[in-house]
């Protein structure tokens, strides 16, 4: 186990080394995922104008699932992120929980705000660059209550901001970070997402 400082995660090489490891196995699985989900945000824009995407309803109901959940044809990516209570809960055989590091609205707003700016379309690394906002680090029950993590509000899609998670700053009352050092990154369903990238591959998104 190593520890981490919250505010500086991102910056570890351990972090930044186990990242790149998953990217090199399903990269491009979620840039394929990833494509349909930014054709999809092609049309809305197309057919409701802009204005469709500052509709926090809207956003709410299509996007925290399709983008937040879905976007990358996964919910959530583990590269051995923890606390360092629930790694003691995790040693005693006690259960712990994943906590989506940015949350679905979250991650949904950062990528339409992206996609509004043109930054995906004039960066074709954008998500390789990103896709860290899928990421999941386990903690205890006790330390995933909306007191001690803080939430986007799903209801009125009030919004935690990106730079405001990256840093971690939502974990009010959680334990010191850790990194597994021996995690190893599961591939599954590899005929699957062969094909899904397979199909990507003869679509020209332009």
């Amino acid at each position: 186990m190593k520890k981490l400082d919250k505010e500086t995660w991102f910056k570890n090489e351990i972090v930044k080394s186990k990242l790149e490891e998953v990217w090199n196995e399903e990269g491009d699985y979620y840039q394929a995922c990833f494509n349909e989900v930014i054709m999809v945000l092609k049309e809305h824009k197309k057919y409701y104008g802009q204005n469709i995407f500052e509709d926090s309803k809207f956003i709410g109901r299509r996007y925290k699932d399709m983008i937040g959940a879905h976007g990358i044809g996964k919910t959530a990516i583990n590269i051995g992120l923890i606390t360092e209570e629930a790694h003691y809960y995790k040693k005693n055989k006690k259960k712990i929980t994943k906590d989506h590091l940015f949350g679905y609205i979250t991650i949904a707003k950062t990528v339409i705000n992206a996609f509004l700016q043109g930054k995906i379309e004039d960066d074709e690394n954008w998500l390789k660059k990103y896709f860290h906002l899928w990421l999941v680090i386990y903690v205890t029950d006790e330390e995933h209550h909306k007191d001690s993590i803080g939430r986007s509000n799903q209801k009125s899609n009030a919004n935690l901001n990106y730079d405001y998670k990256k840093q971690m700053k939502h974990y009010n009352k959680v334990s010191r970070l850790l990194i597994d050092t021996n995690f190893k990154f599961r591939k599954i369903n590899k005929k699957y997402k062969e094909a899904v990238v397979q199909r990507n591959n003869g679509i020209d998104y332009d």
